[in-house]
């Protein structure tokens, strides 16, 4: 069932209001070292935007509209593999930006996105946004430097999921979420549940290893699970296992 107009406007409605001047993630974003007459021109051109959760916010090989500045929520960026199958890329957090193309002549969305909780994101038309990168070279390097740097990250760990075993695979899984949404509590629950299938699609393996693997990790007391919730009970022999302590 399709979210009502009337809960999508007491969603947004919160932060109508919100100047991009003290926006509580500017200093996470690609914004950071603007000028200020690039700020103001952002804050005219913005419009906030909400997405329910499960909601789809850009679809791969569609017209791209714009760029979204992620404000609060979780967002999942995929692409999907010849057989049909999702291949998670990364998931974005707040002060993330997400649906930029690089194509500006046929800006098309190079991979799709979902809402992992109720979100909010800052909207700009692809070609306001394209004439403001022309116009303000801090903005245009800090954007290089985003993507470049999330350009590296996918590149290396494509590199490590091609040598790893379907364990270190899993591991990796779950470090990778510990790093991009966190932990809570002494047992460190996971602040993103993610299917069986999810995970799979973010280790390049199937919801069936995942299982598999998630009980062998569970009665190695490195994890503990409760259905979607997974507590990484030694997060340090995690890190072993996947190649990052």
């Amino acid at each position: 069932m399709q979210p009502s107009a009337a809960n999508k406007k007491q969603l947004v409605e919160p932060f109508y209001e919100l100047s991009c001047h003290n926006c509580p993630v500017l200093d996470c974003s690609v914004l950071r070292h603007c000028t200020q007459d690039c700020l103001e021109k952002i804050d005219k051109l913005k419009k906030v935007v909400g997405f329910f959760k499960g909601q789809r916010i850009l679809l791969e090989g569609n017209p791209a509209r714009g760029v979204y500045f992620l404000l609060q929520g979780k967002v999942k960026l995929f692409k999907t593999d010849v057989r049909g199958q999702e291949v998670i890329i990364r998931f974005a957090k707040p002060g993330d930006i997400v649906g930029l193309s690089v194509n500006t002549e046929r800006p098309e969305n190079e991979v799709s996105a979902t809402a992992m909780e109720d979100t909010m994101l800052c909207h700009v038309n692809h070609d306001a946004f394209v004439e403001l990168l022309n116009s303000d070279a801090k903005l245009a390097f800090e954007l290089l430097r985003f993507y470049r740097a999330e350009l590296h990250k996918t590149e290396m760990r494509s590199l490590k999921l091609a040598t790893m075993t379907v364990q270190e695979k899993v591991a990796d899984a779950l470090v990778t979420i510990y790093e991009a949404y966190g932990a809570e509590g002494k047992q460190r629950t996971l602040c993103l549940e993610l299917s069986r299938q999810d995970i799979g699609n973010l280790a390049g393996t199937t919801k069936e290893q995942v299982s598999k693997v998630l009980t062998d990790l569970k009665n190695k007391g490195m994890i503990d699970t409760n259905g979607k919730q997974i507590d990484l009970i030694n997060l340090s022999a995690l890190m072993q296992l996947a190649g990052l302590a």
